[in-house]
């Protein structure tokens, strides 16, 4: 059984510490970045390389998707790619459905109003 890696809690991370997270060399993730577009650290003045929290779990995912699932570097670029496209179209589908529900939302309010309005009418006559 594998032992899933601990993320610190920790916004950024240099080079030496996403080694030891994702137990791969320094070499590895060199090769990684020039192989997936997504994965692009941040490069400080002297060129040290600053991990984000989302780059480390990208590293930890196509090292899952390598190692694990045994996936092929041109394999691992495909699934990344459509997972991300998956993202888009779930997010956009979010953002569509978000404007009918509070249009919803709106009518059951207005409704509620309406009633209550039309109550106090008829106390009022």
């Amino acid at each position: 059984m594998a032992v899933e890696a601990q993320i610190p809690d920790k916004d950024e991370f240099k080079i030496g510490e996403v080694c030891e997270i994702a137990a791969v060399k320094p070499f590895v993730l060199r090769y990684w970045e020039t192989e997936f577009p997504e994965l692009a650290p941040a490069k400080g003045a002297g060129g040290q390389r600053t991990y984000s929290r989302g780059d480390v779990e990208l590293i930890l995912h196509i090292k899952h998707l390598l190692y694990t699932e045994r996936f092929t570097v041109a394999g691992a670029k495909k699934r990344l790619a459509e997972e991300a496209e998956q993202r888009q179209l779930v997010e956009k589908a979010q953002l569509d459905s978000a404007p009918q529900e509070q249009v919803e939302r709106l009518r059951r309010v207005l409704a509620e109003t309406r009633r209550e309005l039309a109550e106090i009418v008829k106390a009022l006559q």
